[in-house]
């Protein structure tokens, strides 16, 4: 792939995700279950670049010439409540899943003859993969005795984050904004030997509500860069999930198991740039820095997305490397041509995230027909003379009188069934 090409392309951002990130196998999957089962393509490609993320863990870095990138994501998908988010997720880790039960079959056989024994040796331990319901205390047992690295997995990512410094006052949010760089973790117990972790791997995955991002902002986390470091999934012109009683296919389902554990599998690797790829992101960053450097938040964005970009070329490579079965200690200029493709997508999800927490317009928490139908109706109306309005936009039965009654769009001037709009 020629720079000059590259450069000309002008790193335009994708409306939906990337999927040619993946290998030809893993794109076929996501297909086959948007038309199957009704996966929104851009949150299950999310689940699975997480997984991958995980899999690979602490067994592989890339050195850029400067500094070394581990795979650690942290990843979001917004929508709203009920519109499909948790199926593709729970979906994606499934194999994770799978091994750690396995994982759990084994330890319960090697403590059963622990038990057993009269000259005790050291007390089996059991190696998780995948978190959702966890202590500060169990995450770093869990990260002590897994030489991989975890993903921590929420379907209401705010309710989480809300509970940080729940068990220990202060601190939690400044424990995890070390975890993205894949510090060291050292955990001094009164009761239990101390823990020390010397290079932790800790991704992140789960959903949020479009109502809940303004939350998302608060207690520091936009001053501190614990908001920048997520990756956004925000898709638009979502779709209901329609029945079809279809499934996906064994072959898509198997080959994506087979590809999760071959990348667990994968040969730990330090793999390096070449001069090209370092060329690429030097135009990349280069221009992306001049456009943003007037705006606060863009750039705040663009920082983020610098040390991400490194961290998806090598997942990127990674994959195609594990998918070939060929294994080499550099990487491709089409693997970092790729990184700047979803990095763009990333910004642009940002961006809209960002411009959600700042607006004050209560109508972008409403589904686009219901926007399409507040735009339609007049100022002021009476509320059966706009029924066949509210009948075109598919807004029936009870939710006529609870959009109606969302005081933030509408004032009822009176008894008889007139209203007002708010804004306009």
């Amino acid at each position: 792939i020629m720079l000059d090409k590259i450069i000309d392309n002008e790193f335009s951002s994708s409306v939906d995700f990337p999927m040619e990130i993946f290998p030809a196998q893993i794109q076929a999957l996501i297909k086959d279950a948007e038309k199957t089962v009704g996966y929104n393509p851009n949150y299950l490609s999310a689940g699975i670049l997480s997984v991958c993320a995980t899999a690979l863990g602490n067994s592989v870095t890339l050195f850029n010439g400067s500094y070394s990138s581990q795979p650690i994501l942290w990843l979001a998908i917004i929508g709203r409540q009920g519109i499909g988010k948790t199926h593709p997720l729970n979906f994606a880790k499934k194999p994770m899943e799978k091994k750690d039960k396995d994982s759990y079959t084994e330890f319960k056989g090697h403590l059963k003859a622990f038990e057993s024994q009269d000259k005790k040796g050291r007390k089996p331990v059991l190696k998780k993969s995948l978190l959702t319901d966890f202590t500060p205390e169990k995450l770093a047992e869990t990260l002590q005795h897994n030489d991989k690295g975890v993903l921590i997995f929420k379907d209401e990512l705010i309710g989480w984050i809300n509970s940080f410094d729940q068990y220990n006052k202060g601190g939690d949010q400044q424990k995890y904004l070390e975890f993205f760089n894949g510090g060291t973790l050292t955990v001094d117990r009164v009761s239990k030997d101390p823990i020390r972790v010397e290079k932790t791997n800790v991704n992140i995955l789960g959903g949020l509500q479009p109502k809940k991002l303004k939350a998302l902002a608060s207690n520091g986390r936009n001053d501190d860069g614990f908001l920048s470091r997520i990756l956004f999934v925000y898709p638009k012109n979502l779709k209901p999930s329609l029945f079809t009683g279809r499934a996906i296919a064994k072959k898509h389902v198997e080959n994506y198991k087979r590809f999760i554990l071959n990348l667990y599998d994968a040969p730990p690797s330090k793999i390096k740039t070449r001069e090209n790829q370092i060329k690429i992101y030097q135009q990349w960053q280069h221009k992306k820095v001049k456009e943003s450097f007037n705006d606060d938040i863009e750039t705040s964005v663009q920082a983020k997305l610098e040390t991400y970009l490194w961290r998806l070329t090598l997942i990127i490579e990674m994959m195609h490397q594990v998918s070939i079965n060929k294994f080499e200690d550099t990487i491709s200029d089409v693997s970092i041509t790729k990184a700047i493709t979803l990095i763009e997508y990333f910004r642009s999800n940002a961006l809209k995230v960002f411009d959600k927490m700042i607006s004050l317009n209560p109508l972008e928490d409403q589904p686009s027909n219901k926007i399409e139908l507040f735009k339609s109706l007049p100022a002021e109306f009476k509320r059966k003379e706009v029924l066949d309005l509210f009948d075109q936009h598919n807004v029936k039965g009870g939710s006529v009188n609870r959009f109606l009654g969302n005081k933030s769009l509408f004032v009822r001037l009176d008894s008889l069934g007139n209203y007002k709009k708010k804004i306009i």
